[in-house]
């Protein structure tokens, strides 16, 4: 090529390296349309085989394949169907069958949930979770945590006591709600002894788990109030409110005077969800002492617990320079009835902006 002209040569060069290109996507495309079509097969094979155990029972005919299945499933001597003995080595298909079976599980009960887990036992994976646990990966200990939860392998329960105060917040929230799925409000005894911040969302997540469950008189709630860690403190007071647990109400005035302002907010909130004649008198007593946001909290519980005794010191706060103070102490009036609307009329500055305004919005309200 060495006596061609330059042009040419660059010419015949990149027709090469264009003809290459072309080659290697349609390869890369073939690769990729052979990859998908062997997870659709995966998928629909796992499919298969879930749907088959949700909707198994006893007396199916003998010959149906169900019925074939599932009996292999129920005997104590497992053989795996020939259909997935060729795909259970796969990791990549052990990974699809297990998210399916978890995902599937998470919204069964009764009989197809227990064959879920006969099916799980039967593939073998819940012999990879003791591995798992004592694997250095944290992700790998928390996927065999939630396992160990959501397929109720009554088995490792013990272990998951050792992971309800690591340092991953991951491995600890999965360990915490595992432990309520097998001991219900029980299991909240980990509280006793948490160190780490029990998060907002962990908060929800566990408060949802608990009302699933029949309601007990369970105990705990009057140690987790005086814990030195503020985040159990803030879920103990929330357990209160749901669970109207009135014999604790003077740790929740006691509450009202701990260091941490969120703490004190929520024991606020609560005092207006569990009524009592001293509850008005405690709020207002604190009311200066506060933070802006506790002042507004402190007149919305105001407005379910006040009484006529209160007027005075609700219409005082119509002057304030905040005008959410103005609107809160207004609607906490108003609540009273009649009483309430009249004495915020007949306020020196009813008729001026923005008190006009208030008490129009709130008589509209009201009508």
């Amino acid at each position: 090529m060495s006596g061609l002209p330059l042009p040419l040569i660059a010419g015949i060069l990149f027709s090469y390296l264009i003809t290459v290109l072309f080659l290697y996507i349609l390869i890369y495309q073939g690769v990729l349309r052979a990859r998908k079509k062997k997870l659709d097969r995966w998928n629909a094979l796992a499919d298969s085989v879930i749907y088959k155990v949700i909707f198994y029972e006893d007396d199916n005919p003998d010959g149906d394949q169900t019925s074939e299945l599932l009996d292999i499933i129920s005997r104590t001597d497992i053989k795996i169907p020939k259909g997935l003995t060729q795909h259970l080595s796969n990791k990549s298909f052990r990974k699809i069958l297990i998210q399916k079976l978890i995902a599937v599980k998470l919204n069964m009960s009764g009989a197809a949930s227990e064959n879920l887990t006969r099916l799980f036992r039967q593939f073998k994976f819940d012999k990879q979770i003791l591995k798992m646990l004592n694997s250095s990966s944290w992700y790998k200990m928390a996927s065999a945590i939630q396992q160990i939860g959501i397929m109720e392998l009554d088995e490792y329960k013990q272990r998951l006591f050792e992971f309800i105060d690591h340092e991953r917040g991951l491995i600890r929230v999965e360990a915490q709600n595992a432990i309520l799925k097998f001991y219900g409000f029980e299991g909240l005894r980990f509280l006793d002894n948490a160190t780490y911040p029990i998060t907002e969302w962990q908060q929800i997540k566990l408060l949802d788990q608990l009302a699933s469950l029949h309601t007990e008189n369970f105990t705990g709630i009057e140690i987790w109030l005086e814990s030195k860690n503020d985040t159990i403190v803030l879920f103990a007071l929330k357990l209160v409110k749901n669970y109207h647990r009135f014999e604790l109400y003077d740790q929740i005035v006691a509450c009202l005077r701990h260091k941490n302002p969120m703490v004190r907010q929520q024991a606020i909130i609560v005092l207006k969800e569990l009524p009592s004649e001293q509850s008005a008198a405690i709020l207002i007593d604190i009311y200066f002492s506060e933070t802006a946001n506790n002042q507004l909290a402190i007149l919305h519980a105001l407005e379910s617990v006040s009484t006529d005794a209160e007027i005075p010191f609700l219409v005082s706060l119509l002057s304030d320079d905040v005008i959410a103070i103005k609107i809160a102490s207004a609607k906490a009036l108003a609540s009273l009835g009649q009483t309430g609307i009249e004495a915020i009329q007949s306020h020196s500055a009813s008729k001026e902006y923005p008190l006009a305004q208030i008490i129009a919005q709130i008589l509209e309200e009201a009508a």
